[in-house]
């Protein structure tokens, strides 16, 4: 994560053993961007997904644009 930048997943267990959540993404303190997990095949990939959109989210995010 870049300097200011924190985040968390909240991924649960499905009655089909995959993964679905949700992961936020807060800078300075302040929740910029909540992301929805859809079920995937895994741990790793639901993870992996979440990550990946977050990247892309960190790199577009821009004060002027982020309210």
């Amino acid at each position: 994560m870049p300097d200011g930048w924190t985040g968390w997943f909240e991924l649960t267990r499905t009655p089909k053993g995959t993964y679905a959540g949700i992961a936020a993404l807060s800078l300075d303190g302040i929740t910029r961007c909540a992301l929805v997990i859809t079920q995937q095949l895994s741990w790793d990939s639901a993870v992996a997904r979440a990550n990946v959109r977050a990247g892309h989210f960190v790199r577009q995010w821009s004060p002027e644009r982020g309210h």
